[in-house]
């Protein structure tokens, strides 16, 4: 009983575990730089020069990621010297700091007990087997949804964003105009990508775990 209660956590918790992981990947400055250097990335239409617009991007990230948090954007300049960020904006990045914040510490804590449910399988000669098998499962688990998530993305972007955004914020407090500093730094392309790159790494992890996993148990 012990043994299936330890399986399904480790199948379970395997695909929010390497969905955060990778979200966590990409809140980094590497990736808005590389999404700024490509050819193809949306130029700004109100007249930001690529430097101060990615010094900007570059900023918002960090209020979403480091303390104190969103607060930082009221001291932020355009090069003219008007605020950057209006109030709307910042409440939301102030929710999306609190957010970020509640996900990787859940992220964390089911990556600690997927780790200790699986050594506990792995480290009992009864259960050795049955730690791979859970391991393939959750691998096959988490490329299904995946690739769900994916191909709504994919068909659908505006409905799977806006039904995102939805779950995890109150209102249209995450609505906002053409003309305001949030959209301007991040477009629609960036957002599209960014589900790209995250869906794409975590099926790659997912296979290799799946791999992994079959390998070992063609061996016992």
């Amino acid at each position: 009983m012990l043994s299936r209660l330890l399986s399904a956590v480790i199948v379970l918790s395997l695909p929010a575990v390497l969905l955060l992981l990778n979200v966590r990947l990409l809140m980094n400055d590497w990736f808005i730089r590389l999404e700024y250097a490509r050819p193809d990335f949306p130029p700004d239409l109100y007249g930001m020069s690529p430097k101060e617009r990615l010094e900007l991007a570059l900023t918002g990230l960090r209020s979403v990621t480091q303390p104190p948090g969103a607060s930082i954007l009221r001291e932020v300049r355009f090069a003219d010297g008007q605020p950057a960020f209006n109030e709307r904006e910042i409440r939301h990045m102030q929710d999306v700091y609190v957010l970020q914040g509640i996900a990787f510490r859940i992220g964390l804590i089911l990556a600690l007990v997927l780790i200790g449910a699986w050594a506990c399988l792995w480290f009992s000669p009864a259960t050795h087997r049955l730690a791979w098998q859970s391991l393939n499962w959750g691998g096959l688990l988490t490329l299904g949804l995946v690739l769900g998530i994916l191909l709504g993305f994919l068909f659908s972007f505006d409905a799977a964003f806006t039904l995102f955004h939805r779950i995890f914020f109150e209102g249209d407090t995450w609505l906002f105009l053409p003309t305001d500093t949030l959209i301007r730094l991040y477009p629609e392309k960036f957002w599209f990508d960014a589900a790209v790159w995250i869906g794409g790494l975590t099926l790659l992890e997912a296979i290799a775990l799946i791999l992994l996993a079959r390998w070992r148990l063609s061996m016992s």
